[in-house]
């Protein structure tokens, strides 16, 4: 739950929030998960305490047993106010057909369209020249034109042949992950 309310803010926690996410086993590390969550989300918590979350990510397992039903609960309640808090993404089947920019280094800037999305490997981009990429919402994001924006298009693309192959399958730039949560 935390890794689906992270990948819909606008900036991401990062590899090392990404990391700690992959070992999170108990109440405070979901609580050191979530204060930075909290801090990315602002003004969408304002008002919201955050002090029991601080004293939580520092409990010792002796002190956690004596309050650990009423911290869960806490630390779901959170959960449900992030949740409610962040906006929801566009529904992948609504970015079918979408038009997006890739910048391989060195060989320019590729048109490609979203075709398919799957659940394990993401969004599935073919390129022009007919070459197919998966890549995760992250990713996906930073390729996209702002809609309404009025910006100018990004340089043209290359010429067929000059883009680097890509390996159908693998994410690019590392933005699939590691283990998952529950949380």
């Amino acid at each position: 739950r935390l890794r689906s309310i992270e990948a819909r803010l606008d900036y991401s926690c990062g590899s090392r929030w990404q990391g700690q996410l992959s070992v999170c086993d108990d109440l405070p590390s979901v609580a050191r998960l979530l204060l930075p969550l909290q801090v990315r989300c602002g003004a969408l918590l304002a008002g919201s305490d955050s002090g029991w979350l601080e004293s939580l990510a520092a409990m010792s397992a002796a002190e956690l047993e004596t309050q650990s039903s009423e911290l869960t609960r806490m630390v779901t309640g959170r959960l449900n106010e992030l949740d409610r808090a962040v906006p929801p993404v566009r529904k992948p089947s609504e970015i079918l057909g979408e038009v997006v920019f890739k910048q391989f280094k060195g060989h320019g800037t590729f048109l490609g369209t979203v075709i398919e999305f799957d659940q394990q490997t993401g969004f599935r981009l073919q390129y022009d020249d007919g070459d197919t990429e998966d890549v995760s919402w992250n990713d996906l994001r930073t390729m996209m034109m702002p809609r309404g924006t009025g910006e100018a298009m990004p340089p043209a693309p290359k010429e067929r042949g000059e883009r680097p192959p890509t390996t159908p399958g693998t994410p690019s730039g590392g933005g699939g992950g590691g283990g998952s949560s529950s949380l």
